[in-house]
């Protein structure tokens, strides 16, 4: 037992069980803020700041900062950026040894110009690289350190990579997590999804998914119990499970037997970013920490709601004691 901050104690949290592999996005994030109203045809002056981010890399840091084994696999060329993002997830606790660095190519880098009022002017994202993580990859990381529980797949990568890892993981009998990212890029994930126990996508999200392969839905947005719907749709390809995120009305999850709507956790935000990464590595701590997936959802909120009241993409001080109640 430890000292609680009002003298009483509180239960010190257990180190998550078992290792994950996060496959998908590596990225330099660069932030431009001008300083002052943008003028096309010319330069503009501004302040620039730049981190570490991609989906992938977000939940592994996030992972290892609240005590999981974690492994990160992604590629990145073997320009000068590379080093840093590599040594920055290993202090974190990351084991990088699954990122491969790709002769001729550039790390994968997001840039984003604010206006001054802090609008995104516009974003420029390079992510070549990420077309060459392939199902190889994630068979290597299987078979290479301890024993796997939990493989976590972002929609970064191909339609083919994504489908080949999850037949890989089914093989394997790891249980795989996957984050559909964004509208354009849910639509990489194969029509058969069954081998994927939990799927992560927001409202729009899971909207593309449901167009792209035409599923019927018998409400619409404007009647209740069509989130529900939308969250089940995926249910019927074979996903075990969905956490549908809703925004400030919290996510909406899914199994095969349970509809069961969460509530947010209250924050005071000050940057979002980063935050549907941190709900997916506080649940899946809480999975690794053997709770029902339910339970999970709720820890992942609360690791998300410490992460909307911070400037950081990932908070650098997490810890294990952040999946206490």
């Amino acid at each position: 037992m430890s000292e609680g901050a009002a003298g009483g104690t509180r239960a010190r949290a257990a180190r998550p069980g078992g290792r994950v592999v996060c496959v998908g996005g590596a990225v330099v994030d660069r932030l431009l803020h001008l300083l002052a109203p943008a003028v096309a045809g010319t330069s503009n002056p501004a302040r620039a700041a730049a981190s570490y981010g991609g989906v992938a890399r977000n939940v592994a840091e996030n992972l290892a900062r609240l005590g999981a084994d974690v492994a990160l696999v992604a590629c990145v060329g073997d320009d000068a950026a590379a080093p840093g993002l590599l040594a920055h997830a290993a202090a974190a606790g990351v084991d990088v040894a699954g990122v491969r660095r790709v002769h001729g190519a550039t790390t994968a880098e997001y840039v984003a110009v604010l206006a001054p009022s802090g609008d995104l002017e516009i974003g420029v994202a390079a992510m070549d690289v990420l077309t060459q993580v392939t199902p190889d990859d994630v068979a290597a990381a299987l078979s290479r350190g301890p024993a796997v529980s939990w493989v976590f797949l972002d929609c970064n990568l191909t339609a083919d990579a994504l489908a080949g890892s999850i037949a890989v993981c089914r093989a394997a009998g790891a249980r795989v997590a996957v984050d559909a990212v964004s509208t354009a890029k849910a639509v990489r994930l194969p029509a058969d999804l069954r081998g994927v126990d939990v799927l992560f996508c927001n409202v729009d999200e899971a909207q593309a998914l449901a167009a792209a392969t035409g599923a019927v839905l018998t409400v619409g947005p404007e009647d209740g119990g069509w989130e529900t719907e939308l969250a089940a749709a995926p249910q019927r390809r074979g996903a075990a499970a969905v956490v549908l995120t809703r925004g400030p009305r919290g996510p909406l999850v899914v199994t095969a037997t349970e509809f069961a709507s969460m509530n947010v956790v209250p924050a005071d935000a000050v940057d979002v970013t980063g935050a549907g990464d941190a709900l997916v590595a506080g649940t899946l701590a809480g999975l690794l920490a053997g709770q029902d997936l339910t339970r999970a959802v709720a820890v992942g909120a609360r690791v998300a709601a410490r992460t909307v009241t911070s400037e950081h993409t990932v908070v650098p001080d997490l810890t294990p004691e952040d999946l206490l109640p």
